[in-house]
């Protein structure tokens, strides 16, 4: 009774054994089971089939043959069995077996989904590398952990749109390799996108059933995290999802960043006036007085312009204003007029620079369409609109401004093409096709400045222009009077674009007063209002349609004495001057992209975009970006910096800058109380040391990395031994001799057995 219990104890635990047996290649171990079929086939294919044949001395020989056969018999299936056994550990051990170190433990197959920052702010140095390098070896480490079976996938916090239709893979090495190749990008994070990838990605059939985890490797910047916007839940109670996360590292070093670069103007200065940048210098991180260097280079600057900077303790930002002289003279640096504005390196590369495309230089082009009027009597009372705003743009010979009437009828794609800005003082009158013209003009940079028709109460055209322009805007089809006249505001926006009149505007807009306008909604656009009244109803309203460089400004009083006194007002120059000059650096700005977008190109014929180096030259191994038919590119910008637009031929057609977000650049400490509330929104979380992930932060343990041992080595060794064990009995079992002479008795044995066949 006792052997039989023993027995079965045996049986058990051979049996838990064999259940923790896996294999890294399932079907080369079916393919060895197959493969001793084999020989056993060969064995029965083999065996010689021989015709008896009676003779004389037969009955002797058989008994010596039934004696000798026993011993034969046991000879070929011990040999069949060392060859059966051959094939089966060799291929085994090809499979590479691995059973776990503890036979009572039972074996759980783990899905686990590895969530890499590699947005701009995972770019800080740490150390002799980077976040994203730590990152990386945090990842190669849990992958290498995984036993085979296990599934794998990686997503990027920058990219995780590209994973979310992919299954976790048994490919561990494969997963390895994937991470060598990495780089780091310098766009936006998104955490809940990465999370809602990795929950796609475990709701594939191949995940069911699986222990799910997720492992979140990052810094855990303040440009990582955001606003701290509340995660998704993860799992539910029948398939729970571990989430842990790497602890963040101790901050190495200050950050400085550069947070804007504007052209800094001044009024009635005209395009060919000095550019002036005003370059604003934050702190990021850091105490106490901080110092740095702001260097802007160009491709038409002259020489780079350095300008000092520093930070008292407790400011957060100073703007440092930088004048740039340019080469004059050569029409092909028209295209490529931008600057990029960089400082001294410190713990953030990504933040360190930023670029900007300047406005052409060139003779600005405005067109005014009005009805001509042939009174010669020059009472002011009766000039028309358009001969108002055209008196304001070119006060004087020297005016710097090209301005040019047309009649309404007049317009037509030829005069939109010689063009900059179009002002419309008679809007009534265009048809729908023109109108058609003037949304195409906005698109490719255009701007267009609609103004209500003096003479009339209806305006009739407010439908169109909502329509033409997508407009958010509800415009009343008949003007109103006022009770009272009302002044331009003393304090305007300050989103206002016409805020480079500066000190000006307080002192000149109480003077103009207003006697009818045009009800406007602009509630649904809060930055629409530029310029706007005593009793805040808009003045100036401007409008950039989607996917548009140019813009649309209105004006919700007539250019018209009887509506207002702007015309006879200081304020009517320099407004107007303004107007049309910002409205061209506006259009400029629209070719400012941030890294990470997928941008429009409006320019006909361009094929491609070419990265550049601050002062234009080549950057060796940078990798250009495709153009589609329809003008989008083909891939998203992954760096900043500038990019030149090059046609089929391979001419400049422009340049395009392109900026990264400095807010998801920041490289600021978070509270960990902070971060481990915002992540326990999407579960319970445990925390990690970056770099090895199975040390705990808080108490709550991760789980361990199952230990495993490999028996393909041991297999191998039996196999070698097998192989020549199956040499030597093939050898021996075949009773090979070698060639002996010939004795006296063989002639005699010969004769005997050849007289009996005959």
């Amino acid at each position: 009774m006792g052997c039989v219990v023993g027995a079965s104890r045996n049986v058990f635990t051979w049996g838990r054994a064999l259940s923790l047996l896996t294999f890294a290649s399932p079907g080369l171990a079916i393919a060895a089971g197959v493969a001793t079929v084999v020989p056993v086939a060969i064995h029965l294919l083999m065996r010689r089939r021989r015709k008896p044949v009676e003779w004389a001395a037969m009955d002797l020989l058989r008994e010596a043959l039934r004696r000798v056969e026993r011993k034969r018999r046991v000879e070929r299936w011990l040999l069949l069995a060392v060859r059966c056994l051959l094939v089966i550990c060799a291929g085994l051990a090809i499979a590479a077996p691995f059973i776990g170190s503890t036979i009572a433990t039972t074996r759980i197959v783990r899905t686990l989904i590895v969530i890499i920052d590699d947005s701009a702010a995972a770019n800080e140095r740490i150390g002799s590398g980077t976040a994203f390098d730590q990152s990386l070896v945090t990842a190669r480490s849990a992958i290498e952990q995984l036993l085979p079976g296990d599934r794998v996938a990686v997503v990027l916090t920058s990219r995780a749109n590209i994973s979310s239709r992919e299954a976790a893979s048994l490919d561990h090495r494969g997963a390895i390799q994937r991470l060598t190749g990495l780089a780091a990008t310098e766009s936006a994070s998104d955490l809940s996108a990465a999370l809602a990838a990795a929950t796609a990605i475990l709701a594939h059939e191949e995940s069911a059933g699986t222990q799910q985890e997720i492992l979140v490797c990052s810094a855990f910047r303040a440009g990582f995290v955001g606003g701290l916007t509340p995660l998704q839940r993860l799992g539910n109670s029948e398939t729970p999802v571990t989430v842990r996360a790497t602890t963040e590292p101790t901050p190495d070093g200050i950050n400085l960043r550069i947070t804007s670069i504007e052209v800094d103007r001044v009024a009635g200065t005209g395009p060919g006036a000095p550019v002036v940048l005003r370059v604003m210098v934050a702190r990021d991180r850091g105490d106490g007085v901080l110092r740095t260097t702001v260097r802007v280079t160009g491709p038409t600057l002259t020489s780079p312009v350095e300008r000092p900077v520093e930070l008292s303790a407790g400011e957060r930002e100073r703007a440092v204003t930088v004048m740039l002289s340019e080469r004059p003279g050569d029409p092909a640096l028209a295209l490529r007029r931008a600057v990029v504005a960089s400082i001294s390196a410190d713990a953030q590369p990504v933040d360190d620079s930023r670029a900007t495309i300047l406005a052409p230089t060139d003779r600005l082009r405005v067109v005014v369409i009005d009805r001509r009027t042939f009174e010669t009597s020059g009472a002011i009372d009766r000039l028309p609109a358009g001969e108002w705003v055209s008196r304001a743009l070119a006060p004087g010979d020297a005016a710097a401004i090209d301005v040019t009437m047309t009649d309404p009828a007049a317009l037509d794609s030829r005069t939109i093409a010689a063009t900059d800005t179009i002002v419309i003082a008679q809007p009534q009158l265009l048809n729908s096709q023109q109108w058609t013209l003037l949304t195409s003009f906005v698109t490719r940079g255009g701007v267009v400045v609609v103004l209500p028709t003096a003479g009339e109460l209806v305006q009739a055209w407010t439908t169109q222009f909502t329509s033409a322009f997508s407009s958010p805007w509800k415009l009343a089809l008949e003007a109103r009077d006022l009770s009272a006249a009302t002044a331009l505001a003393s304090e305007q926006p300050n989103n206002s674009y016409l805020a480079t009149l500066g000190a000006e505007l307080p002192q000149l807009s109480p003077a103009v007063e207003v006697f009818r306008t045009l009800p406007i909604d602009v509630s649904m656009d809060p930055t629409a209002t530029q310029l706007s009244l005593q009793d805040g109803s808009p003045f100036v309203a401007s409008w950039r349609p989607f996917n548009a460089r140019g813009m649309v400004v209105l004006f919700t009083s007539a250019i018209d004495l009887s509506w207002t006194t702007l015309p006879l007002k200081p304020l009517m120059v320099p407004l107007w001057q303004e107007l049309i000059a910002e409205g061209r650096r506006h259009a400029s700005a629209a070719q400012v992209v941030v890294v990470g977008s997928q941008p429009d190109i409006d320019r006909a014929g361009v094929v491609e975009l070419r990265p550049i180096a601050p002062d234009g030259g080549a950057l060796p191994g940078a990798r250009a970006i495709a153009v589609g038919a329809g003008g989008r590119a083909m891939a998203p910008i992954e760096r900043g910096g500038m990019f030149e637009m090059l046609d089929s031929s391979g001419r400049v057609q422009g340049v395009m800058a392109a900026i990264v977000d400095d807010r998801a650049a920041s490289v600021a400490p978070v509270e960990h109380d902070q971060l481990n509330k915002w992540l326990s929104t999407s579960g319970e979380v445990s925390w990690v040391r970056s770099g090895n992930n199975d040390t705990p932060r808080n108490g709550i343990q991760p789980m361990s990395p199952r230990q495993t041992s490999s028996i393909a080595p041991p297999l191998f060794v039996v196999a070698v031994l097998l192989a020549v064990l199956e040499a030597f009995l093939a050898r021996r079992f075949s009773y090979a001799t070698g060639a002996h002479p010939i004795t006296a008795r063989q002639p005699n044995t010969q004769q005997v057995v050849s007289g009996g066949v005959s």
